[in-house]
């Protein structure tokens, strides 16, 4: 199941191995590998929570240039992710604008999405735009397709005009709310939907499999625009198509 190989590999960033080692969950559920990543990250996150409480409160005794100086210094990306789950957003946003865009994708890819809601519905687009080029430019698709669930409407229009097609469905494989790629596609213009095909058509497996289990969540208006195109394709490229969209029951393509 392509969505459990989606979660396999999350879990094994999270917790710092190989995806290869937890292949014996590849016939689970998704949502079940989801929920145990989820629990484990509250394990994670938890664990010496009065310990990220107090650096949180000891960075507002100290200027925020300071404080981000340090940050970037001394602290490093792994406990700024777990500090910043405990920070008032107001605090976290202005300590963002104070270190580099590289430093916060860092910080990203340690962060636990869901503690940090708060943050991101304030932080400004800009800011998110630059922390998501450099994201794109390393190829981190799981940390983008992580955020994607919390990620405010107007950040999120402005991550879909930086991606590619390919970068958009690879991160999109990646996401913790499948039901939101309707949206995400609702936002992609008419004169980059070939484009999205066409990446649908060159992915190769098991990509190609995760990407088409995401289409699945296309509502009736997105399903219309990627089939216009589709029965625009050449006949191998239609039939490729078809293969893949039929196997995930995807019969609007198939």
């Amino acid at each position: 199941m392509s969505g459990a190989r989606a979660e396999i590999v999350k879990l094994a960033r999270l917790l710092g191995d190989p995806p290869e080692r937890f292949a014996y969950l590849a016939d689970l559920p998704a949502e079940d590998i989801r929920e145990l990543r989820e629990r484990a990250t509250d394990v994670l996150f938890d664990a010496n929570a009065a310990v990220f409480e107090r650096i949180a409160a000891a960075s507002r005794l100290v200027p925020a240039a300071i404080t981000a100086a340090i940050a970037q210094r001394a602290f490093g990306p792994l406990l700024c992710a777990r500090v910043a789950g405990v920070l008032e957003p107001e605090r976290a946003v202005d300590l963002a604008a104070r270190v580099s865009p590289s430093f916060l994708a860092d910080v990203a890819a340690e962060l636990d999405p869901r503690r940090v809601a708060a943050i991101l519905a304030t932080l400004p687009v800009d800011r998110m735009r630059a922390v998501a080029v450099e994201l794109i430019r390393r190829g981190d698709y799981v940390t983008m397709g992580r955020f994607i669930g919390v990620l405010p409407a107007p950040a999120l229009r402005a991550l879909v005009t930086e991606l590619s097609a390919p970068d958009m469905l690879h991160t999109a494989v990646y996401s913790d709310d499948d039901t939101r790629f309707a949206e995400i596609f609702a936002m992609v213009p008419d004169t980059e939907v070939p484009a999205v095909v066409t990446a649908a058509v060159a992915a190769e497996e098991p990509l190609a499999s995760d990407i088409f289990t995401v289409l699945t969540h296309l509502d009736a208006t997105g399903l219309s625009r990627l089939s216009a195109e589709v029965d625009r394709l050449p006949e191998d490229s239609r039939a490729t198509i078809a293969r893949r969209a039929a196997a995930v029951g995807l019969v609007d393509l198939a």
